[in-house]
């Protein structure tokens, strides 16, 4: 990781928020956060057969600020609500294109069904990435990472003693990709939800009672897309080329699913591994695939009142249809929504530093190590920034 000094980290501009509280029925918190970090490959480029050329660094500010609030209306009620927003800005002009602002919206409603502990619940979510052009367009053109997605969800949680909880849930989604709309999408997916504690310790015999809890889920669900699905109209054997893919009269559908089990130990040390999976198949050729996410994570405290994070993320794509080269899939519109979405190995530092002020540093280096031998990535960020945080009663 490369030391910047005083160009790593200028200025930032933290915005503030208001909020209020009323009684022991209403409670809520509120994060802000701002810093700045060093990217050394903003546009997330991919290199093809050993050429650097194209990859450009530098500097931005991150602002954000997140507000949460519970509401009991009654006896077996809540009302949870979840607002974000957020600003990355490069101060250096080969990065305008990569600038964005996000803002983010989640509320949930749950209700206990009679006397017992099952749950019914509905929620509803926004997101929204925003393309930003404050210094005007840089010298690179619209990347494309700007999208919005709103859903809608219900799902029914049936206790199985005290420790173990399992859900079935349903929802519509919609997802709208601005730069090109053939591909926004709408649908709907169905799916369970497991989270129990296998273990426990007596908190009265030890202030640092471990516990041991696992989470799974699975997910599957249809997506009707705008855009036309694609044939192969070369020859089986033969390499694939740009002309090879042709537009047909149907449209683009995609059957996803998706699965997920997380294992946490908690004591003096927290410990995480999680395996994910999605299953794709789709009628538009090049785009079914399986796509799976290897996660481990530790956190404990070290000396001087520090939180020390790291995670570790290995991704394995494997397209089930043949795809073009680099230089060819990006002559396409459409690009990678997920900035981070690469192999990681990342470090998280924390330290309050009074009630309701904190610090932290994050470093992470990205890579594509499972990817063809003619693609190679790298990518490396640094952060430095300060939180303020409050909580009501």
């Amino acid at each position: 990781m490369r030391a910047l000094s005083s160009l790593l980290f200028p200025p930032a501009v933290i915005c503030l928020c208001v909020a209020s509280a009323s009684a022991d029925k209403n409670s809520w918190k509120l994060n802000l956060e701002g810093g700045s970090e060093y990217d050394s490959n903003l546009h997330r480029v991919e290199v093809l057969d050993g050429e650097v050329s194209g990859v450009d660094q530098g500097t931005l500010m991150r602002t954000g600020a997140r507000y949460q609030q519970a509401y009991r209306p009654a006896r077996g009620q809540r009302l949870l609500l979840d607002a974000r927003a957020a600003l990355k800005l490069f101060t250096v002009p080969e990065g305008q294109s990569e600038n964005l602002a996000v803002v983010f919206v989640d509320a949930t409603y749950d209700r206990r069904l009679g006397d017992s502990q099952a749950l019914l619940a509905v929620r509803g979510s926004y997101y929204d990435a925003i393309d930003i052009r404050p210094f005007g367009d840089g010298e690179r053109p619209v990347v494309g990472r700007s999208f919005r997605t709103s859903e809608a969800e219900a799902s029914l949680t049936l206790p199985s003693g005290s420790a173990h909880r399992l859900s079935l849930q349903t929802g519509l989604h919609d997802f709208v990709y601005k730069p090109d709309n053939d591909f926004d999408w709408q649908g709907q997916d169905l799916g369970l939800r497991y989270a129990g504690v296998f273990w426990r310790g007596d908190p009265d015999k030890d202030e640092d009672a471990a516990s041991i809890e696992l989470r799974a889920i699975y997910r599957a669900g249809i997506r009707n897309y705008a855009g036309p699905a694609f044939r192969n109209t070369c020859s089986p054997d033969a390499m694939v080329e740009p002309e090879c893919f042709v537009p047909t009269e149907e449209s683009r559908v995609d059957l996803q699913h998706t699965m997920l089990v997380e294992g946490m130990y908690t004591g003096r040390r927290i410990y995480s591994l999680l395996y994910g999976a999605d299953v794709i198949d789709s009628n538009s050729y090049g785009q079914a695939s399986v796509r799976q996410r290897i996660e481990l994570a530790v956190t404990s405290s070290i000396p001087g009142q520090f939180f020390l994070t790291a995670r570790a993320i290995i991704r394995i794509n494997t397209f089930l249809d043949p795809l073009l080269l680099a230089r060819d899939v990006q002559s396409q519109s459409f690009v990678s929504i997920e900035d981070e979405n690469r192999n990681s190995l990342s470090l998280h530092l924390a330290r309050d530093v009074g009630k309701h002020w904190g610090l932290e540093a994050r470093l992470a280096v990205y890579s594509n190590e499972f990817a063809t031998q003619e693609l190679r990535f790298r990518r490396q960020t640094a952060y430095l920034g300060g939180l303020y945080r409050f909580e009501a009663p």
